[in-house]
């Protein structure tokens, strides 16, 4: 009988276990046995209270997620700068653009980009590959530095009587205060820019000519694919036309 009711424990232990519960389980009521079913019930139960998640606990956080509309950060561009497509019209030196525009020059005070037969310079920038620009930075020796300026994005062949009478992408006035700071354009106007035209119209001192000792722009590049740059894989050129 005792044995009978041993095997009877042992069976209800492992139907508990494995999450059947017996529909009538008979033993002896002999305590020992009682008590030995309880040991054999007891360490399943506390596996499994272990191993099975707290009803009602709370999921882990995810990760959050990165801003919508996020603008990256805007960098000098003049490393993307074409410098043979670049000119300046009504200077007095022809080649005196990179005074003002190239790295270690404009950072020089003294070594300027001036005007020659009036106040007005006309500035071509190309870029190797597409920017957006966010903002500019120009300054000049005190009265002959610039003041009214018009962009031009992506226009070709544009001459003096063309950007005087032509609607700009931006105009700006700089005063004493803003001249040397970085001043913000207006983004959507220059997105996909291959080519800038800078008008400077006039300086702060309507002086006889301008002078510019920096131009600086930011902003950053757009992710294009260069196909002159372009390697096959396999075969020659021309293979299978």
């Amino acid at each position: 009988m005792a044995g009978r009711a041993v095997l009877a424990a042992d069976t209800a232990a492992a139907t508990l276990a494995a999450g059947i519960r017996p529909l009538c389980m008979t033993m002896d009521t002999d305590r020992p046995i009682l008590e030995r079913l309880l040991d054999l019930l007891r360490l399943p139960m506390s596996k499994l209270a272990n191993a099975a998640p707290t009803a009602g606990a709370a999921a882990a956080p995810a990760p959050p997620a990165a801003p919508a509309g996020t603008i990256a950060a805007a960098t000098d561009l003049e490393p993307s700068i074409q410098w043979s497509g670049c000119e300046v019209l009504n200077a007095v030196k022809k080649d005196s653009l990179p005074n003002c525009l190239k790295q270690g020059l404009r950072d020089q005070e003294l070594i300027l980009c001036e005007s020659d037969a009036d106040e007005q310079l006309l500035i071509n920038v190309a870029f190797s590959s597409k920017v957006k620009l966010q903002s500019i930075v120009i300054s000049g020796p005190g009265e002959r530095a610039p003041k009214n300026i018009k962009l031009f994005a992506n226009r070709a062949n544009l001459g003096f009587d063309d950007v005087e009478s032509m609607n700009a992408e931006q105009e700006l006035e700089f005063t004493p205060e803003t001249l040397g700071q970085r001043v913000e354009l207006k983004l959507v106007k220059f997105q996909n820019v291959e080519k800038l035209t800078i008008f400077v119209a006039s300086n702060q001192g309507d002086e006889e000519s301008s002078a510019l000792a920096e131009l600086r722009l930011w902003g950053t590049s757009v992710a294009t694919t260069n196909m002159t740059e372009f390697k096959r894989v396999a075969g020659e050129k021309g293979e299978g036309e």
